[in-house]
Protein backbone atom coordinates (compact mmCIF):
# COMPACT_ATOMS: atom_id res chain seq x y z
CA UNK A 1 0.00 0.00 0.00
CA UNK A 2 1.09 3.53 -0.97
CA UNK A 3 1.76 6.01 1.30
CA UNK A 4 -1.32 8.33 -0.35
CA UNK A 5 -3.33 5.29 0.15
CA UNK A 6 -2.41 4.78 3.73
CA UNK A 7 -2.63 8.23 4.90
CA UNK A 8 -6.24 8.26 3.33
CA UNK A 9 -7.34 5.12 4.82
CA UNK A 10 -6.06 6.55 8.21
CA UNK A 11 -7.99 9.43 8.45
CA UNK A 12 -11.56 7.00 7.12
CA UNK A 13 -10.65 4.53 10.14
CA UNK A 14 -10.71 6.97 12.95
CA UNK A 15 -13.87 8.68 11.46
CA UNK A 16 -15.04 4.98 11.31
CA UNK A 17 -14.16 4.26 15.16
CA UNK A 18 -15.61 7.21 16.51
CA UNK A 19 -18.55 7.05 14.59
CA UNK A 20 -19.23 3.39 16.74
CA UNK A 21 -17.84 5.17 20.03
CA UNK A 22 -20.53 7.76 19.42
CA UNK A 23 -23.14 5.32 18.93
CA UNK A 24 -22.57 3.15 21.93
CA UNK A 25 -22.58 6.40 24.38
CA UNK A 26 -25.88 7.34 22.83
CA UNK A 27 -27.17 3.53 23.57
CA UNK A 28 -25.75 3.49 26.77
CA UNK A 29 -27.44 6.93 27.58
CA UNK A 30 -30.64 5.37 26.21
CA UNK A 31 -30.66 2.44 28.09
CA UNK A 32 -29.50 4.17 31.61
CA UNK A 33 -32.41 6.74 31.05
CA UNK A 34 -34.75 4.18 30.62
CA UNK A 35 -33.25 1.72 33.26
CA UNK A 36 -33.64 4.84 35.66
CA UNK A 37 -37.08 5.41 34.68
CA UNK A 38 -38.08 1.89 35.43
CA UNK A 39 -36.82 2.21 38.63
CA UNK A 40 -38.22 5.28 39.56
CA UNK A 41 -34.89 7.22 39.98
CA UNK A 42 -36.19 9.29 37.34
CA UNK A 43 -39.86 10.71 37.21
CA UNK A 44 -41.50 9.74 33.92
CA UNK A 45 -44.23 12.69 34.32
CA UNK A 46 -41.41 14.99 33.89
CA UNK A 47 -38.23 13.42 31.76
CA UNK A 48 -40.37 10.75 30.23
CA UNK A 49 -38.46 7.04 29.09
CA UNK A 50 -36.27 6.22 25.56
CA UNK A 51 -39.09 3.48 24.79
CA UNK A 52 -42.40 5.91 25.57
CA UNK A 53 -40.19 9.03 23.80
CA UNK A 54 -39.82 6.65 20.40
CA UNK A 55 -43.50 5.52 20.75
CA UNK A 56 -44.73 9.08 20.64
CA UNK A 57 -42.04 9.49 17.39
CA UNK A 58 -43.49 6.96 15.60
CA UNK A 59 -47.36 8.36 16.25
CA UNK A 60 -46.06 12.40 15.45
CA UNK A 61 -44.69 10.69 11.95
CA UNK A 62 -48.48 10.73 11.13
CA UNK A 63 -50.02 13.16 12.89
CA UNK A 64 -50.91 16.00 10.35
CA UNK A 65 -50.44 18.96 13.30
CA UNK A 66 -46.98 17.76 13.49
CA UNK A 67 -46.18 17.14 9.85
CA UNK A 68 -47.69 20.67 9.00
CA UNK A 69 -46.06 22.29 12.03
CA UNK A 70 -43.04 20.30 10.50
CA UNK A 71 -43.68 22.04 6.94
CA UNK A 72 -44.11 25.34 8.60
CA UNK A 73 -40.61 25.46 10.29
CA UNK A 74 -38.56 24.41 7.07
CA UNK A 75 -40.39 26.81 5.20
CA UNK A 76 -39.57 29.94 7.57
CA UNK A 77 -35.94 28.33 8.17
CA UNK A 78 -35.10 27.91 4.57
CA UNK A 79 -36.76 31.66 4.29
CA UNK A 80 -34.39 32.74 7.49
CA UNK A 81 -31.07 30.56 5.69
CA UNK A 82 -31.33 32.18 2.19
CA UNK A 83 -31.61 35.76 3.58
CA UNK A 84 -29.40 35.75 6.36
CA UNK A 85 -26.96 33.46 4.52
CA UNK A 86 -26.76 35.85 1.28
CA UNK A 87 -25.99 38.72 3.12
CA UNK A 88 -23.59 37.18 5.20
CA UNK A 89 -21.40 36.17 2.61
CA UNK A 90 -22.16 39.18 0.37
CA UNK A 91 -20.53 41.68 3.65
CA UNK A 92 -18.40 38.87 4.53
CA UNK A 93 -16.68 39.25 1.17
CA UNK A 94 -17.18 43.32 1.36
CA UNK A 95 -15.53 43.81 4.25
CA UNK A 96 -12.46 41.41 3.45
CA UNK A 97 -11.80 43.00 0.56
CA UNK A 98 -12.68 46.63 1.70
CA UNK A 99 -10.14 47.70 4.58
CA UNK A 100 -11.70 50.75 5.07
CA UNK A 101 -15.33 49.20 5.47
CA UNK A 102 -14.23 46.55 7.75
CA UNK A 103 -12.65 49.36 9.91
CA UNK A 104 -16.01 50.74 10.32
CA UNK A 105 -18.46 48.17 10.49
CA UNK A 106 -16.90 45.03 11.49
CA UNK A 107 -16.48 46.24 14.75
CA UNK A 108 -20.31 46.35 14.83
CA UNK A 109 -20.85 42.96 13.84
CA UNK A 110 -18.71 41.25 16.42
CA UNK A 111 -20.49 42.87 19.10
CA UNK A 112 -23.56 41.32 17.62
CA UNK A 113 -21.69 37.86 17.55
CA UNK A 114 -20.82 38.20 21.26
CA UNK A 115 -24.00 39.47 22.99
CA UNK A 116 -26.87 36.59 23.56
CA UNK A 117 -28.88 36.95 20.58
CA UNK A 118 -32.05 36.43 22.76
CA UNK A 119 -32.21 40.26 24.16
CA UNK A 120 -32.98 40.85 20.74
CA UNK A 121 -35.81 38.82 20.44
CA UNK A 122 -38.29 40.85 22.69
CA UNK A 123 -37.37 43.78 20.00
CA UNK A 124 -37.86 42.09 16.59
CA UNK A 125 -41.12 40.88 18.04
CA UNK A 126 -42.10 44.22 18.47
CA UNK A 127 -41.15 45.09 15.30
CA UNK A 128 -42.63 42.39 13.56
CA UNK A 129 -45.28 41.00 16.26
CA UNK A 130 -46.42 37.30 17.30
CA UNK A 131 -46.16 35.21 14.66
CA UNK A 132 -43.70 33.62 11.98
CA UNK A 133 -41.80 36.81 10.81
CA UNK A 134 -40.48 37.40 14.26
CA UNK A 135 -38.91 33.65 13.75
CA UNK A 136 -37.31 34.62 10.14
CA UNK A 137 -35.92 37.83 11.33
CA UNK A 138 -34.40 36.05 14.22
CA UNK A 139 -32.83 33.22 12.27
CA UNK A 140 -31.51 35.75 10.07
CA UNK A 141 -29.48 37.37 12.36
CA UNK A 142 -28.53 34.33 14.19
CA UNK A 143 -27.26 33.12 10.74
CA UNK A 144 -26.06 36.71 9.13
CA UNK A 145 -23.52 37.18 11.80
CA UNK A 146 -21.80 34.00 12.13
CA UNK A 147 -21.76 34.04 7.79
CA UNK A 148 -20.21 37.67 8.04
CA UNK A 149 -17.72 36.46 10.90
CA UNK A 150 -16.37 32.89 8.88
CA UNK A 151 -16.46 34.73 5.46
CA UNK A 152 -14.20 37.60 6.73
CA UNK A 153 -11.74 34.67 8.86
CA UNK A 154 -11.97 32.64 5.34
CA UNK A 155 -10.36 35.79 3.59
CA UNK A 156 -7.97 36.51 6.21
CA UNK A 157 -6.71 32.98 4.98
CA UNK A 158 -5.42 34.24 1.61
CA UNK A 159 -1.84 35.28 1.96
CA UNK A 160 -0.98 38.51 0.66
CA UNK A 161 1.84 36.97 -1.76
CA UNK A 162 -0.80 35.28 -3.48
CA UNK A 163 -2.44 38.09 -4.58
CA UNK A 164 0.73 39.60 -5.78
CA UNK A 165 1.20 36.17 -7.86
CA UNK A 166 -2.17 37.24 -9.51
CA UNK A 167 -1.91 40.59 -10.32
CA UNK A 168 2.14 40.14 -11.55
CA UNK A 169 0.22 37.83 -14.03
CA UNK A 170 -1.98 40.30 -15.09
CA UNK A 171 -5.26 38.64 -13.43
CA UNK A 172 -7.47 41.35 -13.32
CA UNK A 173 -10.05 41.59 -10.22
CA UNK A 174 -12.54 39.40 -11.39
CA UNK A 175 -10.46 36.24 -12.40
CA UNK A 176 -8.48 37.38 -8.87
CA UNK A 177 -11.70 36.76 -7.06
CA UNK A 178 -12.19 33.60 -8.53
CA UNK A 179 -9.24 31.82 -9.14
CA UNK A 180 -6.93 33.00 -6.17
CA UNK A 181 -9.37 34.58 -3.42
CA UNK A 182 -12.61 32.18 -3.62
CA UNK A 183 -10.81 29.12 -3.40
CA UNK A 184 -8.40 30.04 -1.09
CA UNK A 185 -11.14 31.38 1.18
CA UNK A 186 -13.54 27.94 0.87
CA UNK A 187 -12.74 27.03 3.81
CA UNK A 188 -14.23 29.89 5.85
CA UNK A 189 -16.83 30.35 2.88
CA UNK A 190 -17.93 26.72 4.01
CA UNK A 191 -17.93 27.06 7.67
CA UNK A 192 -19.50 30.21 7.01
CA UNK A 193 -22.74 28.47 5.41
CA UNK A 194 -23.02 25.47 7.80
CA UNK A 195 -23.03 28.02 10.60
CA UNK A 196 -25.87 29.23 8.64
CA UNK A 197 -28.03 26.43 9.15
CA UNK A 198 -27.28 25.65 12.20
CA UNK A 199 -27.92 29.24 13.51
CA UNK A 200 -30.72 29.92 11.00
CA UNK A 201 -32.82 26.62 12.02
CA UNK A 202 -31.91 27.63 16.09
CA UNK A 203 -33.11 30.83 15.66
CA UNK A 204 -36.18 29.83 14.18
CA UNK A 205 -37.11 27.47 15.90
CA UNK A 206 -35.90 29.18 19.17
CA UNK A 207 -38.20 31.98 17.98
CA UNK A 208 -41.19 29.82 17.81
CA UNK A 209 -40.93 27.90 21.17
CA UNK A 210 -41.52 31.81 22.54
CA UNK A 211 -43.38 33.87 20.55
CA UNK A 212 -44.68 32.19 17.86
CA UNK A 213 -48.28 30.30 17.71
CA UNK A 214 -47.10 28.10 14.93
CA UNK A 215 -44.39 25.77 13.87
CA UNK A 216 -42.30 22.55 15.93
CA UNK A 217 -41.30 25.07 18.08
CA UNK A 218 -44.66 26.04 19.00
CA UNK A 219 -45.85 22.06 19.23
CA UNK A 220 -42.67 21.63 21.99
CA UNK A 221 -44.02 24.56 24.04
CA UNK A 222 -47.79 23.39 23.83
CA UNK A 223 -46.82 19.78 24.53
CA UNK A 224 -44.58 20.87 27.72
CA UNK A 225 -47.34 22.83 28.94
CA UNK A 226 -49.79 20.13 28.66
CA UNK A 227 -47.19 17.89 30.54
CA UNK A 228 -47.22 15.76 27.04
CA UNK A 229 -43.70 15.24 27.68
CA UNK A 230 -43.45 12.26 25.18
CA UNK A 231 -44.13 14.21 22.40
CA UNK A 232 -42.32 17.10 23.56
CA UNK A 233 -39.27 14.68 23.83
CA UNK A 234 -40.03 13.00 20.30
CA UNK A 235 -40.09 16.57 18.27
CA UNK A 236 -36.81 17.47 20.32
CA UNK A 237 -35.35 13.97 19.69
CA UNK A 238 -36.31 14.67 15.79
CA UNK A 239 -34.88 17.52 15.58
CA UNK A 240 -31.29 16.99 17.22
CA UNK A 241 -31.31 14.11 14.86
CA UNK A 242 -32.00 16.52 11.69
CA UNK A 243 -29.45 18.77 12.52
CA UNK A 244 -26.41 15.98 13.40
CA UNK A 245 -27.61 13.89 9.72
CA UNK A 246 -27.67 17.53 8.33
CA UNK A 247 -23.81 18.39 9.58
CA UNK A 248 -22.81 14.93 8.51
CA UNK A 249 -23.67 15.39 4.68
CA UNK A 250 -22.36 18.78 4.35
CA UNK A 251 -19.17 17.71 6.09
CA UNK A 252 -19.35 14.73 3.56
CA UNK A 253 -20.00 17.46 0.62
CA UNK A 254 -17.55 19.89 1.47
CA UNK A 255 -14.76 17.36 1.46
CA UNK A 256 -15.80 16.10 -2.06
CA UNK A 257 -15.84 20.22 -2.78
CA UNK A 258 -12.36 20.80 -1.50
CA UNK A 259 -10.54 17.51 -1.95
CA UNK A 260 -8.48 19.43 -4.50
CA UNK A 261 -6.42 20.96 -1.37
CA UNK A 262 -5.44 17.55 -0.22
Amino acid sequence: MSSTTAARTEPRSVARAALWLRAAFVLAVLVLWEVLAEVGVVDEEFASRPSAVFQALGHLAVDSQALGAAGETMAAFLTAFAIGTGAGIVTGVVFGLNRLLRDAYFPIVMVLMVVPKSVFLPLLVLFFGLGATAGIAFGVLLAFVHVTVNVVAGLDLVEQKFYDVGRAYGARPTRLFLDVILPGAAPGIFAGIWHGIRNGFVGVVIAQLFVSTNGIGYLVRLYSNNFQIDNAMALTLAMAALVILTGSLWSRLESHLTRWRD
